[in-house]
This record gives structure tokens, C-alpha cells and sequence, in this order.
């Protein structure tokens, strides 16, 4: 059984400009959530509750707590997207990098 995918994850950051160990399956949660909190439920905003019960938190206080720093949310979706040119002007060359992995 495949269980331990942290050399796979290694060799994928490595390749795109991070060194092994820096990308990590924390960080899938974390992106997944902030995408999550951006999803419409009907035409409303999601509900904090909904995301934090998917995470499998009890309550709100720690989506709530991590994710307030998203400050106000520019684009909202039906459906779950990862709009990584978001964030270009940080992820600069790493980008192009996995871009160009890709081809």
C-alpha cells in the first residue's frame, strides 16, 4: 500500500525550484481550504461551518483563526478551482517551472 508520498512531493518541489522537504501535505489542506471558502453554496458565500465540517473540525474557531488572513474574497465559484495565476507575482519562476514540467 502506497502511504508515504513525501519523496514524490520532494522530487516535485526540487524540480520546480523549492528544496526536498519545503512542499509537504499540510499544504494541501491549507490550499484546499482557502479554494473552499471561496465556493458558492446556491448564490450565498459558503458557510465557514460546511468548510470546517469537510476539514473535519469540530467547530469554526480554527478556520476562523488560520484563514482570516484571506482578508476579502475577490473571486467566488460553483465549483472548486485552484487559480494558481493568482498568484504569479509570488510564485514567479517556481511557476514557470512546473509549467514548463508539464509539456
Amino acid at each position: 500500500m502506497f502511504t508515504d508520498f513525501r519523496k514524490v512531493l520532494d522530487a516535485v518541489a526540487v524540480k520546480a525550484g523549492w528544496k526536498a522537504g519545503e512542499i509537504r501535505s499540510k499544504m494541501f489542506r491549507h490550499t484546499f481550504c482557502a479554494a473552499a471558502l471561496q465556493l458558492l453554496d446556491g448564490d450565498e458565500p459558503i458557510s465557514v461551518y460546511t468548510v470546517s465540517r469537510w476539514m473535519g473540525h469540530g467547530g469554526t474557531a480554527l478556520v476562523n483563526r488560520t484563514y482570516s488572513h484571506r482578508g476579502t474574497v475577490r473571486h467566488r465559484a460553483k465549483v472548486l478551482e485552484y487559480r494558481v495565476e493568482a498568484f504569479a507575482s509570488i510564485l514567479g519562476d517556481r511557476l514557470a517551472a512546473v509549467q514548463g514540467a508539464r509539456s
